[in-house]
């Protein structure tokens, strides 16, 4: 137990969040683990998944003993590994799921709102508790309105409360909430589908979402257009239309 471990599964890149003992708070040093894992993929993956080792806690974020004795200076290179590690995450080329297996807080909460998909048991707990620190939350914790709208954002951000899986059910927060034994079976056939498109639309509909994200109406559909134009270059695309056209002829 320590670093996160990873391994690579049927094209799948497992990154599993290793230190139980501390419902698998995380180092700044994991931190940089993770990033490698996710930049460093192959064109052999074609999914990541993030997790948690044991059944109490995906994670319960970044240990408190990080924030000991920072100055502005180390502070600001802390939460920058934070914004680099889980911007990575938001920005992989693949689909990228958080099989929540636990406690869900703080840094490890931004990179489950990161992911593209979260599969989570019924006893799932969220949680961003920085203001208890007199730290804010940041980075990513800027998806969580997209998901659950301002209002209630705001309120778990700044009563730095402990919300249910269940409570957040009505929000689409997790895609899938499955029974504990059935978490991995549940990520699975949730990427199934997607890891059959060809990596290229993926990577295309990822960065889609992104300009979505960040620019105006406008802006995002002219993108569009230049995307969707673009990958008539890609070999795969064109492989990918043939095959749909003969699967149809077949009906």
């Amino acid at each position: 137990m320590g670093k996160p471990v990873v391994t690579d599964e049927d094209g799948t890149r497992w990154i599993t969040l290793d230190r139980p003992e501390i419902l698998n708070a995380l180092s700044v040093g994991d931190l940089e683990v993770i990033t490698e894992a996710v930049t460093g993929i192959g064109p052999e993956i074609s999914a990541i998944v993030l997790t948690g080792t044991g059944d109490r806690a995906f994670s319960a974020g970044m240990h408190v003993n990080t924030f000991a004795d920072a100055t502005p200076d180390s502070g600001r290179a802390i939460i920058s590994s934070v914004r680099d590690c889980v911007g990575a995450i938001r920005l992989a080329p693949v689909p990228t799921v958080a099989m929540i297996n636990g406690y869900c807080l703080g840094a490890a909460f931004e990179m489950a709102l990161a992911c593209d998909l979260r599969v989570a048991h019924p006893e799932v707990r969220f949680g961003l508790p920085e203001v208890k620190l007199g730290i804010p939350s940041v980075v990513d914790a800027a998806l969580l309105h997209h998901y659950v709208g301002l209002s209630k954002a705001k309120e778990i951000i700044l009563t730095a409360g402990l919300y249910s899986v269940t409570d957040l059910a009505t929000y689409g927060l997790a895609n899938r909430i499955v029974p504990p034994a059935q978490l991995r079976e549940a990520v699975l056939d949730l990427l199934a589908p997607i890891t059959a498109c060809t990596r290229e639309v993926i990577a295309a509909q990822k960065e889609l979402f992104e300009t979505w994200l960040n620019h105006g109406l406008q802006h995002g559909i002219d993108t569009s257009v230049d995307v969707f134009a673009d990958l008539f270059n890609t070999p795969a695309t064109l492989t990918a239309i043939a095959q749909y056209q003969m699967t149809r002829s077949r009906r």
